[in-house]
């Protein structure tokens, strides 16, 4: 965590000072990473009020992102913001 930190800290000091060669995809890539709120596949078939067995037909047909895994976990997890586009009805 301490490294991560220190890495954010020092590219935002590259942003402040103008010096970053980070491109604006790259910047909007790397706040999406920080900002999803992160949701098991429980509280992702609650927040869209759906069976297990309809979320998984919905994740087969690609209604639903494919989850993503997490180093050292076995579960996958859905990104809240990506779950809310998607179109179920």
């Amino acid at each position: 965590m301490k490294l991560v930190a220190k890495e954010l800290r020092n590219l935002a000091d590259k942003f402040d000072a103008g010096t970053t060669e980070t491109s604006e995809t790259q910047v909007m890539d790397i706040m999406s990473m920080l900002t999803h709120e992160v949701m098991s596949k429980e509280q992702s078939m609650k927040f869209l009020n759906v069976s297990r067995s309809r979320f998984d037909d919905y994740v087969r047909e690609g209604r639903i992102p494919k989850g993503r895994k997490r180093v050292g976990f076995k579960e996958k997890v859905w990104w809240k913001d990506e779950l809310e586009k998607c179109k179920l009805k």
